[in-house]
């Protein structure tokens, strides 16, 4: 995560196993999801960077992920073909 005001990194989130191929933010800040070549999406917390969920589901690499703007929604993107759309309360 960065400060955009000054370019400086506020925190760096890590639990991905592989590439990390996209990011994408909640309208309002709170909430982080990253995609990765290890199958999976990560939602994190931004304001201490721990995961809150890991979701699993694709067969193979995720390429792209997207929030809704309230942030209950999830889509993924994967090399398997398939988007899922995920309940970010339960996965």
């Amino acid at each position: 995560l960065w400060n955009t005001s000054d370019g400086t990194p506020i925190r760096t989130l890590r639990g991905h196993e592989d590439w990390v191929n996209g990011c994408a933010l909640s309208a309002d800040g709170r909430l982080a999801l990253s995609a990765s070549d290890d199958k999976t999406c990560i939602l994190w917390n931004t304001s201490d960077g721990t995961p809150i969920r890991t979701l699993r589901g694709h067969e193979d690499w995720v390429n792209g992920c997207a929030l809704s703007a309230d942030g209950r929604l999830a889509l993924s993107a994967s090399d398997d073909k398939t988007c899922i759309l995920w309940n970010t309360s339960d996965g």
